[in-house]
């Protein structure tokens, strides 16, 4: 059995207990590991109050809340708890479990740590309270609770994983329990598997070792913290806590390899390119177009290269009805119109800096000139922001800024935010826009998977040459590149203004006279997005090299350590 180890994990939209792209990717691998059978459970946190209830005021202004939810409708209790000894307290810990079915009915059990228990004082009651939302102090609860309480949680349940995969260094202190446990380095290597996703090394977790020892020393004695911790002085980074305890190490893109490996220098990678579900990220139109001409897509996504055989009449018809699915949202939920005959682009992700959610509106001047040369421009924005990321949150007031001057200019360009972004309103906005705009400073997006999802429904990406698109890209063919092509190798930066040239250049006299005066070419790329990205960058692809290149490699290597040491049972 392997143990999947994630902070956040989204896999149904009325559960808040994810943020953003980690979680949305670890809800679509888990659904990904039940249709193809694989022996997985998951180990993540139940989070109370979610991350946060976005209002965004007139202006612009982002206010954040808790998201309420009740546990109890979606989740089953367990009666397993453990404790573990944090600081000065016992911490006690329950799951609560959710079932993942496969599409053959296949299941993999999540289990959602809490430290909600009568037993806790207060202060440990609320660990579990927020996502990513806390000082540094509870982040380090927190994650001692992900990597030690559900080492404890599963060991309580009488599981003995074979292999445990840290998907992100926030469960890395679990290798702290299979350290006392196994009391062997190279043991312990040989069973742990690590994804790193972040590619600023300034965003991994870092912890002064006064504190961690604090809270860890009637856990675990200090000369095996000494043993296994350190790569900063008087610090403890999880990222290289996982990279050195780690055999296995993989990047979530070819590019990302290379960034990882400049930023762990002296350690070498694989890669596994993240991929999306399939089924779960197809419109309902789409699902319906797909079952109708393409049997068995269902359960094999490779199938979907034969999109390019659907007439193009009926390929139509699904894209108008999800169009005309994001419209009425767009319609009820704000005070601006949009129109089904208008060209449309959507840009909804999680608002920081490096992602540049408002490039496009950087000079709305050009920007009102192309419209008024071409056609008609709707654009469609939607993303949440972190409380304390002052910089995200000037983005989006940017955003309102923008969208009024421009709005007050011309009649020929309308634009939106979306307030509250979450899975149900992602699928109506990648499925019903014509254009999926992705404009990250290159090389700082670790893979994406918006534009795959958008793909997968038809509406071809536009994006930096970056993560999973610099190698899914065929510019003019299946999508369009934003900037200069890079080399694996190139590490160096994306520049603001030659990037937004082109985004000017491109919209001006290919894509929107394209879609206007050659609607029939514009359809052929759509169809060439399904038909060419989603057979590779789907979640069964990703899972099944998981399996190949990690699980079975982890596998072969505790073999030989315990060959080594005298213990021949696999």
């Amino acid at each position: 059995m392997i143990a999947y180890f994630v902070m956040e994990c989204a896999i149904d939209n009325n559960m808040p207990t994810y943020s953003g792209g980690l979680g949305v990717l670890a809800g679509d691998t888990l659904q990904s590991f039940a249709d193809l059978d694989v022996p997985v459970s998951c180990v993540t946190m139940l989070w109370k109050n979610g991350f946060i209830s976005q209002k965004i005021s007139e202006d612009g202004v982002q206010f954040d809340g808790i998201q309420d939810w009740d546990p109890d409708k979606y989740l089953k209790p367990t009666d397993i708890k453990t404790k573990i000894p944090l600081g000065d307290d016992d911490v006690f810990i329950t799951a609560w479990k959710y079932i993942v079915k496969g599409i053959n009915g296949y299941e993999i059990p999540v289990y959602f740590l809490t430290t909600d228990l009568e037993e806790n004082n207060a202060e440990d009651r609320k660990i579990c309270d927020r996502l990513y939302i806390g000082n540094n102090i509870m982040r380090l609860k927190q994650e001692i609770v992900l990597g030690i309480g559900g080492y404890e949680i599963l060991k309580a349940m009488n599981y003995d994983p074979y292999i445990y995969h840290i998907n992100e260094s926030h469960s890395a202190f679990l290798i702290t329990s299979l350290m006392k446990n196994l009391g062997d380095i190279n043991k312990l290597r040989a069973q742990v598997v690590f994804t790193t996703h972040t590619p600023i090394s300034e965003a991994f977790d870092s912890y002064n070792m006064q504190d961690v020892v604090s809270m860890l020393n009637r856990y675990i004695n200090t000369d095996i913290i000494d043993s296994i911790y350190g790569k900063e002085e008087n610090k403890l980074n999880l990222s290289w806590l996982a990279i050195e305890n780690a055999k296995n190490v993989v990047a979530v893109s070819r590019k990302h390899k290379y960034v990882s490996q400049k930023i762990f220098e002296g350690y070498k990678l694989k890669y596994v390119t993240n991929g999306i579900h399939h089924f779960k990220w197809a419109s309902a139109h789409h699902k319906m177009l797909y079952s109708k001409y393409i049997k068995g897509w269902e359960e094999e996504p490779y199938l979907l290269s034969r999109v390019v055989s659907i007439h193009d009449n009926e390929f139509i018809k699904a894209h108008e009805l999800a169009k005309s699915d994001l419209i009425e949202m767009v319609n009820s939920e704000t005070g601006v119109s949009f129109t089904p005959e208008s060209f449309t682009i959507g840009m909804a992700k999680r608002v920081t800096q490096y992602k540049r959610n408002n490039l496009i509106l950087h000079n709305p001047d050009k920007l009102i000139e192309i419209a008024e040369k071409t056609g008609d421009i709707q654009m469609v924005f939607a993303g949440k922001t972190h409380p304390l990321d002052n910089i995200g949150k000037s983005i989006i007031q940017s955003i309102y800024d923008a969208s009024r001057y421009i709005m007050s200019k011309t009649k020929k360009i309308r634009i939106v935010f979306i307030e509250n972004f979450d899975m149900q309103k992602e699928i109506l906005i990648l499925a019903g826009s014509d254009l999926w705009l992705n404009t990250p400073t290159r090389p700082l997006e670790a893979s994406g998977t918006s534009g795959i999802k958008a793909s997968l429904n038809g509406v071809p990406s536009f994006s930096v040459y970056d993560g999973w698109w610099l190698e899914a890209c065929n510019n003019g063919v299946n999508g369009w590149g934003i900037g200069p092509r890079p080399s694996w190798e190139d590490l160096t930066h994306s520049s603001d203004e030659e990037d937004l040239a082109d985004i000017y250049d491109k919209l001006k006299y290919i894509i929107l006279p394209m879609f206007y005066d050659s609607y029939t070419d514009y359809v052929k790329i759509m169809k060439t997005a399904v038909s060419t990205i989603i057979p590779y960058f789907n979640s069964h692809r990703m899972v099944s090299e998981y399996i190949t290149d990690l699980y079975l490699t982890a596998m072969i290597q505790r073999y030989q350590e315990n060959c080594r040491i005298g213990i021949y049972n696999i």
